[in-house]
């Protein structure tokens, strides 16, 4: 009853925005996409904006914009449509490519890219804030545990290598005497992850680093133990910070893990209103980083404070990082000594 309550309750103040916002929207943000780039991520994106506009009490209107694709002609005819029509804001979760073409569009409209980190776009305009988790500080953040040795597996795509590569920077710049790196490209399927595994005494007490999705990593971890690896640990960032590394893996698979994540600080009345919507900010990195940005476009046109406390420096938010293991029922702190 309380839940029936409460699901009626959200759904009178939806109505109410919608209403609002239709005659008189003190807040009108497009969310710029693509859904053939992006897949499922267009619609929860504009769900987890839709909620934490919901949540702020502002009058709002929030208007999807679906393109084609990301290049620099389509995204620059979208904003300027955008524009015309009387946004005054955009929440754009695009690929690096994307984020690389619209950069370039002359506009001076606000526009917030949840998924995209500043670094690795280099100079852009003042009107836009990059929103990504930081990689880079989750991989430095798992340097103090990392033996002399590593052994890295990533996947067959652009974001697999450029993690690859950044694991080898970080780790060859460091404080630590890691002498040597062997780097592992996993297929799309996963099927050569058994003749990587070959030969077993191979990762004798190296630190595995998985920057595989979460089916991968399953397939990695559970190979490791068939074929009797002792690694000394297993290192993972934000990408395997899923419940469902719980339910894929035997306890075994994951006993050495060490898992970096920076979804750590939740505003209450913004997650519960995505929970209303079963959006997951609790684990999908991608929902949780447009809530942030649907809140700092709030607050920057309705000039009240931001809900999150994370800092903005130079163009980017800056996210805290902490480091759990993955224990038989859920994650936990690691206070493990290096």
């Amino acid at each position: 009853m309380k839940f029936f309550i409460l699901l009626m309750s959200f759904f009178i103040i939806t109505v109410f925005g919608v209403e609002q916002s239709s005659f008189s929207p003190k807040i009108k943000i497009a969310l710029l996409s693509s859904p053939l780039i992006i897949g499922k991520y267009t619609q929860s994106s504009y769900n987890v904006a839709l909620a934490t506009l919901i949540s702020s009490g502002n009058s709002f209107e929030l208007v999807k914009y679906d393109m084609p694709n990301e290049s620099y002609e389509t995204i620059s005819i979208t904003i300027e449509k955008i524009i015309h029509e009387g946004n005054v804001a955009i929440l754009a979760p695009l690929t690096l490519n994307g984020a690389q073409n619209l950069i370039h569009v002359p506009t001076t409209i606000p526009i917030f890219i949840p998924t995209v980190h500043k670094r690795d776009i280099g100079p852009s305009s003042d009107n836009i804030i990059f929103g990504s988790i930081d990689y880079e500080a989750q991989i430095k953040a798992l340097v103090p545990y990392m033996a002399s040795s590593l052994a890295i597996f990533y996947g067959d795509s652009l974001v697999g290598s450029v993690l690859s590569k950044t694991t080898q920077s970080v780790a060859s710049e460091s404080n630590k005497n890691i002498k040597s790196f062997s780097t592992y490209c996993v297929d799309t399927k996963g099927s050569n992850i058994v003749k990587h595994l070959a030969k077993p005494a191979t990762f004798s007490k190296k630190s595995v680093v998985t920057h595989l999705p979460i089916v991968k990593t399953s397939m990695l971890l559970s190979q490791m133990t068939f074929t009797g690896v002792h690694e000394k640990n297993i290192l993972s960032s934000q990408i395997n910070y899923d419940p469902e590394l719980l339910i894929l893996t035997q306890f075994p698979d994951r006993k050495n893990m060490i898992i970096a994540n920076s979804i750590i600080q939740q505003v209450p009345s913004i997650y519960e209103a995505n929970a209303l919507m079963n959006n997951d900010l609790s684990f999908d990195w991608i929902n949780y980083t447009t809530s942030v940005g649907a809140d700092y476009l709030i607050s920057r046109l309705s000039g009240h404070e931001r809900s999150y406390p994370m800092p903005l420096i130079d163009h980017q938010i800056i996210y805290s990082v902490e480091l759990l293991r993955p224990k038989e029922s859920g994650f936990e702190p690691y206070s493990g000594k290096p």
